[in-house]
This record gives C-alpha cells, sequence and structure tokens, in this order.
C-alpha cells in the first residue's frame, strides 16, 4: 500500500490527508481537479463511486468531491475541490470516468453547478419545469416553496 500512497503524495499542487489506512483525502484547486483525476486513474483507481456537493453556504463555497476506489489496493481516494457559489463552475470528469456523466447532471440541477464540457447539464434530469433556486442549496426554503406550491388538505375529522 505504502508504494501507491506515496505516488499519491507526489500529485502536484495536491494537498494530502490519511484519515486511515484505506481512506486518503486529495484537496486540490479547481484547476487541478481533472488532471488529478486522470493521474489517480492511471494509478489503478478505476472505480469512481460517487461524486457529490456539499454546500459550504457560510464560507461562500461548494465543496464538490470524488469518491474513487482502487479495486488492487482496496483504498477509497476522495478528491475535493471547492468552487464559489457565486459562480460555479467546474470542468467534467465524464472522459476520465464516464459514470460522471449521470453525477455531473444531478449536481449541475440540484445545486446550481455548471459543469462546463458535460452537454445535457442543464437539461431536465430529475426536476421538469423547476422555476425556484437548486433545492439542494442551503438557502432553497423548502417550507415556502411547499406552501406556495401545494394545497394542504385536513382529513375529515382531524383539527387545524
Amino acid at each position: 500500500m505504502m508504494g501507491v500512497v506515496d505516488k499519491i503524495k507526489e500529485l502536484d499542487g495536491a494537498k494530502i490527508t490519511i484519515q486511515r489506512e484505506n481512506r486518503i483525502f486529495v484537496d486540490v484547486d479547481k484547476d487541478r481537479v481533472i488532471g488529478t483525476l486522470y493521474s489517480l486513474k492511471l494509478m489503478g483507481f478505476h472505480q469512481l463511486s460517487v461524486q457529490n456537493v456539499v454546500d459550504r453556504i457560510k464560507d461562500g463555497k461548494f465543496e464538490i468531491f470524488y469518491v474513487l476506489y482502487s479495486h488492487e489496493y482496496k483504498i477509497n481516494v476522495i478528491v475535493r475541490t471547492w468552487v464559489d457559489r457565486d459562480n460555479p463552475v467546474i470542468e467534467t470528469a465524464d472522459k476520465i470516468y464516464p459514470s460522471a456523466h449521470t453525477w455531473e447532471r444531478e449536481i449541475s440541477e440540484m445545486f446550481g453547478i455548471k459543469v462546463e464540457g458535460n452537454e445535457d447539464c442543464g437539461k431536465p434530469f430529475i426536476l421538469e419545469n423547476w422555476k425556484d433556486i437548486p433545492p439542494m442549496r442551503k438557502d432553497f426554503d423548502s417550507v415556502k416553496y411547499s406552501s406556495e406550491h401545494f394545497v394542504f388538505r385536513h382529513s375529515e375529522g382531524e383539527n387545524e
């Protein structure tokens, strides 16, 4: 295992944190994400298990993360980067990991992150005719949205 960890530590511009024996975090600037993902795939991290987002509203950023797995080394590598909430743009990873295509469509629709190079982002994926801010953002008010778009009726005999 140390051989692959040493290779990961050599990634240009990456901050490495070993959380435990089989879980490594790799933090990179958004401009280095694609190169980092490509390098990790060449090292044997062939599986993109998940790609998702954490809304760091207090910091004014979205944390985008990619969980990679190597069947050979039995290691998870979590690649993390951050984009500004005011201008959330990231480059597509679907040329390296084809499964990223679907994950990117979801983060685009649910968080409003523009994924450059993924032509299907911006097309309805889950939310048809959605007119509000993306629903997974922390500043989305689900109670307000529900009260404006749905009529709630009580069953007979229920107290209001």
